[in-house]
């Protein structure tokens, strides 16, 4: 999986084979498609994964989650998760022209302001954020503001990993929120 992640980061999607990803990790084309249908699906998988892997900032007993999001949203603009954002930015480029790889992106980011979401109508019950603001919109801006980041080394690759940066983003995301 690992060699899978670093193809497709540095080639991009369109620019590995299952072949190339089968000898960059000792195993056999074969035993790929023992495990996912095709290249759309295992692509699918190790973006997933790093996602999932991604370092995020702990939570502490008296944190609610709607307080971690300025946090969590400025951890993509830090030097660890370059890789997270270069493949990011392929998985993107990939639904453009890959229908399954599309709907796969189109759930996952659903999903993704589904969860945001429900954390900041939490926050609403609880008074941290005004209960005025649309908890979906709200979600669906943090997701913007998130896809932004990914353009990192692209835009802005002097502020990957500044500290100045990272405080920056958080203190837009509270105020984006109207966090209390």
């Amino acid at each position: 999986m690992h060699s899978a992640q670093i193809l497709f980061a540095q080639r991009g999607f369109g620019g590995v084979s299952m072949p190339a990803i089968a000898k960059a990790s000792g195993i056999t084309a074969g035993a790929i498609y023992k495990h996912f249908q095709g290249k759309d699906d295992l692509f699918f998988e190790v973006v997933s994964r790093t996602v999932r892997s991604a370092p995020m900032p702990a939570v502490e007993a008296a944190t609610s989650a709607a307080a971690l999001l300025p946090a969590i949203v400025a951890t993509y603009s830090t030097a660890r998760l370059k890789l997270l954002r270069q493949l990011a930015l392929e998985i993107h480029s990939a639904s453009g022209k890959h229908p399954k790889v599309r709907r796969m992106l189109r759930q996952s980011l659903d999903r993704s302001i589904e969860q945001i979401s429900s954390v900041i109508a939490i926050a609403q019950d609880k008074g941290d954020i005004d209960r005025a603001l649309n908890a979906e919109m709200l979600a669906s801006t943090v997701m913007v503001f998130i896809m932004g980041l990914m353009h990192m080394e692209t835009l802005l690759p002097n502020r990957v990993g500044d500290p100045e940066w990272n405080g920056f983003v958080q203190d837009r995301v509270r105020a984006l929120l109207a966090l209390h």
